[in-house]
């Protein structure tokens, strides 16, 4: 468990503006939700699980819904997916896809919103099938987050890796089709960037997500001209890299070019 789990619950029930007494409800006393808020007390796996969903959270941020078994499945998966499109195979990538698309492990939850992302981020980077990428990502958040329209989603204060890759999926699909949505790109980055920067998700998660967002924030500010913060987003990725190791030299090479030449067009 995030010993941070005190602190966490805190920010979400005042952010709701929910009182420990409505929070505790059938669930325990208030002078335990007190002292569980003032990092005093660890509670149970139960207890949280109860409080996470009063708050309307999905806690799958903290507690893993898979077995080791299936995560290591998982995660195999993703390597392999990973080292396709490091390789440019894109239909080996998706012939794949559609193969885990039979899996039990894929039919619900996080392995089945991630599957989802894939093939949107691959139709609209390679395909150019935008309305399909965008619809598929939003449905992909569905799994996990209730909303009636998109926008609603920028209310939640806690997010899984996988549910934030769905959000950086439609703002890179914004960029290319901005008529979809009245959400921009530089809005839905921004607020990535910024949930990110509350430090819920540890660093190895983040690894590829933080200088990516960067990134194309700098890219979408450098598109209106405006450089300086252009050139802060791409500073902010090249930081994280530094202190993180987290990313190929080529990657973080693209960035140092871009501040050189700025680039208006991306990479």
């Amino acid at each position: 468990m995030n010993h941070n789990i005190g602190i966490l619950i805190k920010e979400l029930r005042l952010a709701k503006q929910i009182s420990q007494s409505t929070l505790c409800e059938n669930i325990c006393s208030k002078e335990y939700i007190s002292k569980i808020e003032n990092g005093h007390k660890i509670p149970s796996d139960k207890i949280v699980k109860d409080i996470f969903n009063r708050l309307g959270e999905n806690i799958s941020a903290f507690y893993p819904m898979l077995s080791i078994a299936e995560l290591i499945e998982f995660n195999a998966d993703k390597k392999q997916i990973d080292d396709y499109l490091a390789k440019h195979e894109i239909e080996n990538c998706m012939l794949y896809l559609n193969e885990l698309s039979t899996h039990t492990l894929y039919l619900c939850g996080e392995p089945l919103q991630y599957l989802l992302g894939k093939r949107a981020y691959l139709m609209a980077q390679y395909q150019n099938d935008n309305k399909t990428a965008y619809e598929l990502s939003v449905k992909a958040l569905g799994i996990t987050k209730d909303f009636y329209h998109i926008e609603e989603i920028l209310n939640y204060q806690l997010y899984t890796l996988e549910e934030l890759w769905m959000l950086f999926n439609i703002a890179f699909v914004l960029q290319k089709a901005p008529h979809l949505n009245k959400l921009t790109p530089i809005q839905l980055y921004t607020h990535i960037l910024n949930y990110l920067q509350r430090g819920i998700l540890n660093y190895d998660m983040i690894r590829q997500i933080y200088p990516l967002t960067c990134s194309y924030l700098a890219d979408c500010y450098s598109r209106q001209n405006e450089q300086e913060k252009a050139d802060y987003y791409i500073r902010k990725g090249i930081d994280f890299f530094n202190q993180n190791y987290a990313l190929p030299l080529n990657f973080l090479n693209k960035l140092e070019n871009k501040i050189k030449t700025s680039n208006p067009h991306g990479f």
